[in-house]
């Protein structure tokens, strides 16, 4: 084949044939051609994953058996960042607008597997040797697949399209041409770029380290962190595009052991300090192979580097780093265009086996295959947009549960910086992007944090002045509402007005408020309905009911508080016909001396009736819990409760937050959507004790039954 028409001859066909799509070199040799996604998070520095992938890999040499060759390809590219947006709300527009046309590095992992003809005579096709070929490459994608490793075959369309973007190496997105090809003893030029084939191994030299691991060690700040042996080619200064072709030979166990042999005897023959230690390293190769069942394999690994700005500075920059791990590259890669042609998918068998090939182990081998992949978007439908460590947008899930791969099933997560580090500007982005998705948010706001934000998306900005103080009327509620849960904020409630926030109530007039409370609704939503009907009603609420930490209610538990609610029911003649703080205020300074004098025991009815007061008609805060807050509120996306101004009052603070509480606790049994809860400051919220079990509540893990 003439130099002038080197890669004329390159393929001879590409055929679907047994669920596969089958690539035919002109060797006669065939190949199937894997894209898969390495393991390893970049910068995870974790030291078992690299173990992990290495040790995949090794199995997988040892599943194709003699006779195969393994070439994994990552292709390093320069791409320009692009994402659509014109169908964006403003913000999310200018966000992406921003990045749109950065420059970053994109990560392609192929692995191909290509079954060796033989060495002599002519190709001739062989049913059994090729149903076997297929045999294992099912075997392979279930094996990989198996281990976490995802995987898919290409098409005859895509093998293609990664043929021609090979040879006129053009890995960038988009159109690509061919264009002339001129080859020196240095480098190859493609139209304006420039590449050099680099080999990692001469085999005239001792250019190896003694040992290798599936990962090396770099120091930053005194720490050891693991990162791949050559993780440094995502970031290759001057280089556009990067391939690092790796090619695994398998060969017959039976001739190179033999081979090794005939090689140790004939060191041993000759008496001599070198000669010596080349027997027992032969020896402990030979012990390791038949005591730890490792295979004998042959290694080549070369890179080939394009750039069209300065390529003796980005090779230079290879050669340093590679040099840290005790690798030194081949000083006498004269042969360009054979390290091109080598490398082009399905041609590993075209390396030289006098000069290109490195015998070694089977595990040891493993160690050289990149294993580390660039992080990129998350697959969820919750997209919360980040910049990566190459500085482009990074879609992940910070719920860290509703994404395909389920980190928690507990979404909280607090930001915790000093004064002025950027905790509000933050959670502004994080809340935009979740109210864009479809999030019922609320929002606990000291500073005015966040009205802008409000304001921009059309939400409820609640704040409190003395002109227009928070109102509400948490006992305003439909009878689908009434359960033993709003029941009990209800009773927490009266608590906090009459004992305040560091007081402390007796059992017995815990239990005293929360039967008037179900007195009050017993009244209220009597209706027709006979007694029993009632009481089958509210049993079937209870058993819809759950408490703290989502236990269910047992039915000892549920038969007696449907025993309290007889009783309620039954002594019930006072007539509710609106529900406010005033007419429970009326409804309890009747029921409560009937209560205290039927069951004997006490109760400081005076004290109680006179701080209610300032709640009640003519009393000082008679519209917080008397005039509705918004009939719409719990409907509202957003909503910004502005405490600033009352967040040392410790009458009103504790109610008002109270109050959120249940807003945020309604909307999240009731609604179907996602809801969040974000709390500004929220060492002012925890020094509150009611607050603080609150924030412990929402934040307790679910507890799933065994």
């Amino acid at each position: 084949m003439s130099k002038k028409n080197v890669f004329d001859r390159l393929y001879i066909g590409i055929e679907d044939i047994m669920g596969s799509t089958v690539l035919y070199n002109s060797k006669g040799e065939y190949s199937v051609i894997f894209e898969i996604e390495n393991v390893v998070e970049q910068y995870s520095a974790d030291i078992n994953a690299y173990y992990a992938f290495s040790d995949v890999m090794t199995s997988v040499i040892r599943l194709l058996g003699e006779g195969y060759a393994l070439q994994k390809q990552d292709i390093f590219c320069k791409q320009k960042y692009e994402h659509e947006y014109s169908n964006m709300p403003f913000l999310s527009q200018a966000y992406f607008r921003f990045f749109n046309g950065r420059e970053y590095t994109e990560l392609k992992t192929y692995l191909i597997v290509t079954q060796e003809k033989p060495k002599k005579g002519f190709f001739n096709y062989d049913k059994k040797k090729f149903k076997d070929f297929h045999l294992k490459i099912a075997k392979l994608k279930d094996f990989l697949s198996g281990n976490g490793i995802k995987v898919r075959k290409l098409n005859e369309e895509e093998i293609k399209e990664y043929i021609y973007r090979y040879i006129s190496f053009s890995f960038e997105k988009g159109k690509f041409t061919f264009n002339n090809f001129s080859v020196s003893d240095n480098d190859i030029k493609i139209g304006g770029k420039h590449l050099r084939c680099i080999s990692l191994m001469d085999v005239g030299e001792s250019n190896l380290p003694n040992t290798i691991k599936p990962y090396r060690e770099e120091k930053i700040k005194g720490n050891d962190i693991a990162s791949d042996i050559l993780g440094f080619l995502s970031a290759v200064p001057g280089a556009d595009c990067i391939l690092y072709n790796q090619a695994i030979f398998i060969p017959s166990q039976r001739v190179e052991k033999a081979r090794l042999s005939r090689k140790r005897n004939r060191h041993a023959s000759v008496p001599d300090p070198a000669n010596d230690a080349a027997k027992e390293d032969i020896d402990a190769v030979l012990d390791d192979i038949e005591r730890n069942g490792k295979l004998l394999v042959y290694l080549h690994c070369n890179l080939i580097v394009s750039s069209s700005k300065d390529l003796d500075n980005s090779c230079n920059y290879i050669e340093s780093q590679l040099d840290k791990s005790s690798i030194r590259i081949s000083k006498s890669a004269y042969n360009q265009l054979e390290l091109f042609q080598c490398a082009a998918p399905g041609c590993a068998y075209y390396t030289n086996e006098e000069y290109d090939r490195f015998l070694t182990l089977n595990d040891a081998a493993a160690c050289f295959l990149y294993k580390e992949k660039i992080s990129g978007s998350e697959d969820t439908p919750l997209k919360m947009y980040y910049t990566n460590r190459a500085g482009i947008p990074k879609a992940i899930d910070i719920t860290g549960k509703e994404g395909k791969v389920k980190l928690t099933d507990n979404s909280n997560f607090f930001s915790l910086g000093p004064s002025g580090s950027g905790k509000s500007f933050h959670m502004n982005s994080v809340c935009r992007q979740l109210y864009e998705q479809n999030t019922d948010i609320i929002m606990v706001d000291t500073g005015n944090s966040y009205e802008g934000l409000c304001s921009y998306v059309g939400g409820k900005y609640i704040s409190y002045t003395e002109e227009k103080p928070i109102t509400m009327n948490p006992f305003k509620i439909t009878q689908e509402e009434d359960n033993i849960e709003k029941r009990e904020f209800l009773k927490n409630l009266i608590i906090l007005i009459w004992k305040g926030s560091d007081g402390t109530v007796s059992k017995a007039e815990s239990k005293i408020i929360r039967m008037v409370i179900s007195q009050y609704y017993a009244s209220y939503f009597g209706g027709n309905k006979s007694v029993s009907e009632k009481l089958r009603d509210y049993r079937k609420s209870l058993r819809e009911t759950v408490t703290d930490y989502d236990e269910e209610l047992s039915e000892e538990e549920i038969e007696k508080l449907v025993e309290e609610e007889r009783e309620n029911i039954t002594a019930t003649h006072e007539v509710v016909e609106e529900l406010n703080f005033n007419s429970f205020y009326e409804f309890a300074m009747k029921r409560i001396p009937c209560i205290v004098k039927e069951k004997k025991v006490k109760f400081d009815i005076e004290d109680f009736s006179f701080v209610m007061d300032d709640f009640y008609k003519g009393g000082v805060f008679e519209r917080t819990l008397n005039d509705d807050m918004d009939k719409s509120l719990f409907d509202e996306k957003f909503i910004v409760f502005e405490i600033d101004a009352i967040k040392e009052n410790p009458i009103l603070f504790p109610i008002v937050t109270l109050i959120i509480m249940d807003l945020f606790i309604q909307k999240m049994r009731l609604k179907k959507n996602r809801k969040a809860l974000i709390i500004e400051e929220a060492w002012k919220a925890i020094a509150s004790d009611l607050m603080a079990d609150y924030i412990k509540y929402l934040c307790a893990p679910v507890k799933v039954a065994s």
